[in-house]
């Protein structure tokens, strides 16, 4: 019966929760799912049966959340298709895995401290949630996609915080929210249960207030004379690397450039490997990028960088003398970009499989790290495609950067999810380190957003067009900025010792009577 109930409700209740990311972001989905997982968990003892569950909930939660991986091996469905579906059930899989370790490890502390009261099970539960989007995040190369704390961005007031506790942070309030409800589910709500409520209520009055205040006090400096043109060309992915289209895209991504004339443009931002030729060893191809560029400014495009055998996905910085500086992307996509552990698999008699997933190549090589680059009267951080998702990874410290700069190409993943997700993730980076962000995918989507995530302009998903900003500066540092994981990890201590507190405190009491 556990398996034929239980399960099913837990998978769909994962799946259910996936609402609550974008493009859909309704939020309530978040409370339903978890609450309904929270009450699975509660009714279950056994480890295999715990287990279980959380791997199915996991299963269903990834599954609906990022099948869109999938989409891209019908560009090239020949070649790719046969791998659907171990995308649909292996990376999902994977994932889930650390949902299913959440569970065990929530239900050995429940255990072994004999917690009773809802109010600290739900602090438990956000903690070990939150660890395990942690390792999620940073082991086997990391996989932060699709946190729990990026469920705010339905309204960007919400979020806010993110410029105190980072998503991590987010992430945290976001279980306690979502298990509000489990609160009430009970046959009698004890009074400790309320005033955790009424602390929940309080905590959410507190957000808007503090976003009110935040937004409201900053110092946003917007610079006219400086006028930067995002170019959206909006190219497909299956006709982006043929050898009869390429130049006719190229060309015409020159045209859409110049479309609107550049006289009072400064920058001009095209998406990843826009150009679909090696940039440094052709010096007709680099003379025409020069000639992109506006008089007296400068082109930031994304290209191919090749140097004896080693390849880079790249971001270029073109003016009118040439290549004024360019940043090699540092953190590449798993079996996208390269082939972990690659010389092992080989070594396994699998170089026939790895041939069929690289096309025979060694794939690309690693850039080293975060730089900050000077463009026309300000410093950016380049990024390139799913890089801005790792937090961590978007600044040099040593130069902080006026904004960051995010090439990205999501043709990839059609009309699905995975560009509307990749598009919020950006955002919260803006959030978090209070610096705006420009964002050039090729079929979106595009856009200028202000360092409290807000979208000032875009070009919208599947749409080929030019739109024109303002540089926008902001003068103050976030304390995310400044100092970091402290402030969670100081509202980390804190949680911590009053369950140890607690527990050691009823411990005593019951010895006491006893």
């Amino acid at each position: 019966m556990f398996v034929n109930k239980n399960l099913l409700f837990s998978f769909f209740a994962g799946a259910f929760g996936a609402l609550a990311f974008a493009p859909v972001n309704f939020f309530p989905a978040s409370l339903i799912s978890f609450s309904i997982f929270y009450l699975l968990l509660e009714k279950i003892e056994r480890k295999k049966e715990v287990f279980w569950l959380g791997f199915v909930f996991g299963f269903g939660h990834f599954l609906a959340g990022i099948y869109w991986i999938s989409i891209s091996l019908l560009v090239d469905a020949k070649h790719f298709a046969w791998l659907i579906p171990f995308a649909l059930t292996l990376i999902p899989s994977a994932l889930a895995l650390y949902v299913a370790l959440f569970a065990l490890t929530y239900k050995f502390f429940i255990t072994k401290f004999r917690l009773s009261e809802t109010y600290k099970k739900i602090i438990l539960f956000a903690l070990c949630w939150l660890l395990f989007e942690v390792l999620r995040s940073n082991l086997f190369s990391g996989f932060p996609w699709n946190l729990l704390g990026y469920i705010w961005l339905f309204n960007e007031n919400f979020a806010q915080l993110a410029s105190v506790f980072g998503v991590y942070g987010l992430s945290l309030f976001a279980i306690l929210i979502s298990l509000f409800p489990t609160l009430f589910l009970q046959k009698k709500t004890p009074s400790c249960d309320k005033i955790f409520a009424a602390i929940i209520v309080i905590f959410l009055c507190g957000n808007l207030v503090f976003a009110h205040f935040y937004i409201d006090d900053a110092k946003i400096i917007s610079d006219p004379k400086t006028k930067i043109r995002l170019v959206q060309a909006n190219i497909k992915q299956d006709l982006k690397w043929d050898e009869q289209q390429k130049y006719n895209d190229f060309i015409r991504q020159i045209e859409l450039t110049n479309s609107q004339g550049l006289e009072n443009v400064k920058v001009v931002v095209w998406s990843e490997t826009s150009v679909p030729y090696v940039v440094n060893d052709n010096p007709i191809l680099r003379s025409h990028l020069s000639n992109a560029a506006p008089k007296d400014g400068i082109l930031i495009t994304g290209a191919l960088r090749v140097e004896k055998e080693k390849a880079w996905n790249s971001i270029f910085v073109f003016n009118r003398s040439g290549i004024a500086d360019h940043y090699d992307k540092h953190h590449l996509v798993p079996f996208g970009e390269f082939i972990p552990l690659q010389k092992f698999l080989s070594f396994l008699l699998l170089s026939e499989a790895l041939d069929s997933l690289t096309g025979g190549g060694e794939g690309f090589s690693s850039g080293e790290g975060p730089h900050t680059l000077l463009g026309e009267g300000f410093s950016f951080s380049p990024l390139v495609c799913y890089e801005v998702i790792f937090s961590d990874e978007v600044v040099n410290r040593k130069h902080r950067p006026d904004i960051f700069i995010n090439l990205t190409n999501d043709a990839w993943f059609g009309n699905s999810s995975g560009p509307y997700q990749h598009f919020n993730m950006a955002r919260m980076r803006a959030i978090e380190y209070g610096i705006p962000l420009i964002r050039v995918a090729n079929t979106g989507i595009s856009a200028l957003v202000d360092p409290f995530g807000r979208v000032v302009e875009k070009i919208g998903l599947n749409q080929s067009g030019v739109v024109d900003v303002d540089l926008i500066k902001n003068s103050e540092t976030s304390i995310y900025a400044t100092y970091r994981y402290l402030p969670l990890i100081s509202l980390i201590a804190v949680m911590l010792i009053f369950l140890v507190f607690s527990v050691t405190g009823k411990k005593q009491k019951d010895e006491k009577l006893i």
